[in-house]
């Protein structure tokens, strides 16, 4: 029985040792790899101590290595329960950093009493079936507990993390939970001599939390699995080939089987860099993919809180339009009775102030009618009612009437050039004509001499309305966005008339694609006129 114990001993410390180092050296950097060697590191020392100590050949060499396998023992559930909040992300957590300081503090003093007194070890003299096994001292029982405590406490955080995990690190938990089963259930096995005096049958079945960790590592991407295959397959074929090379019968058999293990070991090198480079970049695409995921996330409630925003935004500049609306139409029709006498004669420099009062209420109501057809428009609500039997001729003869006055004070000449009879179209007429006397007053308004000039066209399924004008004109790069949206005027059009809001363009734009219409401006350019152009479907 004493020599297969003893071979399960060296077996477990050898592959947890080899499998540890090949994590560490796959990512040294990363503190799981780190914290998972020292584990395996543990395990080893506690491994192939405990080896030592049952074949030593007197007492005081078993002593030495029960010593010094209790540093390994004392470690491992301290290691284990680190590598496990660094792998759940929970080394933040105040809860846990404090169970692990109080973890490291036991460690510590456990391993001062272990080589410092006899509270922790009696001695080795010969139990459960072996020449030396350990007697334990009253400290003993406290580190059981603490070694029972954190692996079980591990577990259960695993356990708790697994129920929201992803598929994948669902499947690692599963196999590190096994592990954990048979590595911590057959390691505590070694304390039931000391308990029960019962012979430590778990033992055997220690090294398979090394197969179950393996596999995880290889098939669910534990630790990077692709470059911890690729390293133990190089490996392996590099320790078959040194042995072939050694057990070689002549020294031209040993020349040839040591350069093809030299060929082997440059390949296996480049493989292995390839597999980590591999890995790298996938890990760095899907971290890039990650981010993105976020970015996409943050974008799109960006985006809803935007929306939202402007709808009520909308909303609020629509109720605001309507309420002025209201007291503004009031005051107009106030002015006009007054006016018009019904409140008995109005002295001659009150009628003027009430004209201007009338002019400049005018103008807001126009203002205010604007905003709300925009803010309406940008809703998608429907602005126009279309009606059939719309002439086009009396609107353009009115627009005419209605600029003329402000042309005349600039000494700005109007010119009308329509065809002889009806003009008949589909429109919404009080739209159209407000489209129409944005177009016209904005070139009445920019043309300091010369003149203005509107031209009616009909064609076979369309008509085409010009505004002509001699005014301050329009670069060109600004001709393919005139109408798409409020544009902020040049310094020079601001000199030219102050109190433009740069929204009658836009909104003409607007009412005119509402009748199924099209409009643009040419230009040769800033100081050479500009010519709008209307074209309506019949």
């Amino acid at each position: 029985m004493l020599p297969v114990f003893t071979i399960s001993c060296f077996i477990t410390a050898i592959s947890s040792l080899i499998f540890g180092c090949f994590v560490v050296l796959e990512n040294f950097k990363a503190k799981t790899n780190k914290l998972w060697f020292l584990t395996t590191f543990s395990i080893a020392l506690w491994s192939f101590s405990l080896g030592m100590e049952i074949s030593s050949p007197n007492y005081s060499s078993a002593l030495i290595w029960n010593k010094i396998l209790n540093v390994g023992a004392i470690f491992i559930p301290i290691f284990y329960y680190h590598f496990t909040i660094l792998f759940l992300e929970d080394e933040k957590n105040i809860r846990e950093k404090i169970i692990l300081i109080i973890g490291y503090f036991f460690a510590l003093f456990f391993v001062l009493s272990n080589f410092f007194t006899k509270f922790f070890v009696k001695g080795v003299p010969p139990g459960a079936g072996f020449n030396y096994w350990i007697e334990v001292g009253p400290l003993y029982y406290l580190f059981f507990g603490l070694f029972a405590s954190y692996l079980i406490w591990s577990g259960f955080l695993f356990i708790q993390r697994r129920k929201g995990a992803s598929l994948i690190q669902k499947r690692q938990i599963d196999y590190i939970l096994l592990a954990l089963l048979f590595g911590a259930g057959g390691g505590i096995t070694n304390f039931l001599p000391q308990l029960f005096n019962v012979y430590p049958f778990g033992n055997y079945f220690v090294v398979l939390y090394v197969i179950f960790i393996s596999y995880a590592a290889l098939k669910h991407h534990l630790f990077n699995g692709k470059v911890i295959a690729a390293e133990l397959l190089t490996f392996s074929i590099w320790v078959l080939l040194l042995i072939k090379a050694l057990l070689s019968e002549s020294l031209q058999d040993f020349l040839l089987n040591g350069g093809i293990l030299l060929i082997v070991i440059v390949f296996g090198i480049l493989l292995i860099r390839s597999a980590i480079r591999e890995v790298r970049q996938r890990e760095e695409i899907e971290k890039l993919a990650e981010e993105i995921k976020r970015a996409y996330e943050v974008e799109k409630k960006a985006k809803e809180d935007l929306e939202s925003l402007s709808t009520v935004k909308n909303q609020f500049l629509m109720t605001i339009q309507h309420h002025l609306r209201t007291p503004l139409t009031s005051m107009r029709g106030y002015a006009d009775l007054l006016l018009s006498g019904t409140f008995g004669k109005v002295p001659k420099k009150i009628e003027e102030v009430i004209r201007k009062f009338e002019t400049s209420t005018t103008g807001l109501i126009k203002m205010v009618n604007d905003f709300l057809d925009i803010t309406q428009f940008q809703l998608g609500k429907q602005v126009v009612s279309l009606k059939d039997g719309v002439d086009l001729s009396p609107i353009l003869e009115e627009i005419i009437g209605d600029m003329k006055l402000e042309a005349d004070k600039k000494g700005i000449n109007l010119a009308l050039e329509k065809p002889e009879g009806a003009c008949i179209i589909k429109a919404d007429e009080s739209k159209l004509k407000a489209a129409l006397v944005n177009i016209f007053d904005n070139s009445v308004k920019y043309t300091k001499v010369g003149s203005v000039k509107m031209m009616l066209k009909s064609e076979s399924n369309k008509v085409r309305i010009e505004i002509e004008d001699t005014g301050m004109g329009i670069a060109k790069e600004r001709l393919a966005k005139l109408f798409d949206n409020t544009f902020e005027r040049t310094e020079e059009a601001k000199k030219t008339f102050s109190s433009g809001r740069g929204i009658g363009l836009y909104l003409s734009g607007q009412i005119i694609k509402a009748h199924n219409g099209k409009i643009w401006a040419e230009s040769e350019g800033v100081g050479k006129g500009s010519t709008f152009i209307v074209e309506l479907p019949v």
